[in-house]
């Protein structure tokens, strides 16, 4: 039990620091600060994506994992 309560805090940690990852990426990208090539807008956004996918995929596992435990506790209630 303890150790499902340690694996949601670190997909939870893990989810916020990949959604803080890709707001300082889109910043950057909605900042001008100069001419930026195609390439560069492309690799920006592309990197934005994938951090935003990890992000929901491991707030997503963490709800899955807190819902088992609840499933459990409830099971170990009764």
């Amino acid at each position: 039990m303890k150790h499902m309560q340690h694996k949601i805090a670190d997909y939870i940690r893990f989810g916020q620091v990949l959604l803080a990852l890709s707001t300082i990426l889109m910043l950057g990208l909605l900042i001008p600060n100069g001419e930026k090539e195609m390439m560069q807008l492309y690799v920006m956004i592309g990197a934005i994506v994938a951090f935003l996918g990890g992000s929901f995929f491991f707030f997503f596992r963490a709800k899955k994992i807190r819902e088992k435990m609840d499933d459990l506790e409830q099971e170990q209630a009764q």
